[in-house]
């Protein structure tokens, strides 16, 4: 190919045509130019491909992390709605000295005085935070839930991590100091050690001051894990990621055979209204004027945004086609069937 112009070249200047030789000559600069700019150009589409793949591996990252956060907040909520079960009954009703002696109920000794952590996963958030410059505008969406998880919620979350332990160490501490029954191995048999929890104020005090606590933090627990499931669908649908695997995931078709009136078993004149709007279940009571937004336990269990301990679950008999909802709230258990739910 340079051989080719360098003859046209020659050519041009032996028959002495200066002004052709000009003109070819800046027509060849020209397409000199216009080789650079689409060399240029090409460089510059694979470089930004490169920095894309690299930005859509980063998201990946963030979608396992996303995943881990979701299962590890499920194993919380129910570890502190037991915690508020077992509270409750400390403070509401009238506990025997058998409901302690029981060979049942280590869990109910241990109501003010262990804790989890909720230890979330940020890494991969931090290296997109490194790599802000380079984030293509279709994860818009994705980053703005992104920052409320991470900005809004999890200060939250890591707080209330604190907060729940330095209480319940506090709580042993005092334990330790002030009652020799705390050393021994099987307080069950201890008959001071039960009627400290029988009777003892302080003890209810307690009791009271980590059911407070303990409720805020799952309350900040249960939005960490809203959101992030938010974040886990809209990336998901960026990076075209199967969500079939993912149980605290369900699709449309499912949610829209949740929505209805349901009537109560027990008291006909009792109903609640399940609707659907942009994928989320809503919960609104006949007595009740405020709607209350479910969130996703799993494909069948929701759990409310309020302070009641309550949760629900659906359930279709294949075979009937009926569609029942349980609601329940602490020991009590009432089903409601889906109103025509068998059409």
């Amino acid at each position: 190919m340079i051989k080719f112009f360098r003859k046209i070249r020659q050519n041009l200047l032996n028959k002495n045509k200066i002004g052709k030789y000009l003109l070819y000559a800046f027509g060849e600069i020209i397409l000199v130019i216009v080789g650079i700019l689409i060399a240029l150009n090409l460089n510059q589409r694979n470089e930004q491909k490169k920095a894309e793949a690299k930005i859509d591996a980063i998201f990946e990252d963030v979608l396992t992390e996303l995943k881990n956060d979701i299962n590890r907040s499920t194993e919380m909520i129910y570890h502190y709605r037991a915690k508020d079960s077992l509270a409750s009954l400390v403070l509401n009703t009238n506990l025997t000295y058998e409901d302690y002696a029981n060979e049942n109920s280590s869990e109910l000794w241990r109501v003010p005085i262990s804790w989890g952590n909720f230890n979330t996963s940020i890494s991969a958030y931090n290296l997109l935070l490194a790599n802000m410059d380079a984030i293509p505008s279709k994860y818009k969406d994705a980053l703005f839930v992104l920052d409320e998880i991470y900005n809004r919620f999890r200060p939250f979350v890591e707080e209330y991590n604190k907060v729940i332990r330095d209480l319940s160490k506090r709580i042993r501490y005092d334990f330790e100091e002030n009652y020799a029954w705390y050393n021994e191995s099987d307080l069950k048999n201890n008959k001071d050690a039960i009627e400290y929890r029988l009777s003892n104020f302080k003890y209810k005090n307690k009791v009271k001051s980590y059911k407070t606590e303990a409720f805020d933090h799952r309350v900040y627990i249960e939005w960490y894990r809203f959101y992030s499931i938010t974040a886990f669908k809209e990336i998901s649908k960026i990076l075209n990621k199967p969500t079939d695997s993912s149980q605290f995931l369900v699709n449309y078709k499912t949610l829209d055979e949740y929505a209805g009136i349901y009537v109560n078993d027990v008291s006909p004149d009792s109903k609640m209204n399940i609707l659907l709007e942009e994928n989320h279940l809503l919960l609104k009571k006949e007595d009740e004027e405020d709607e209350q937004l479910l969130a996703l336990s799993s494909e069948q269990v929701f759990f409310p945004f309020n302070p009641i301990n309550v949760l629900y679950r659906f359930n279709k008999n294949d075979d009937t086609g009926i569609v029942t909802l349980t609601e329940y709230k602490g020991h009590e258990a009432i089903t409601y069937t889906k109103v025509n739910s068998d059409k």
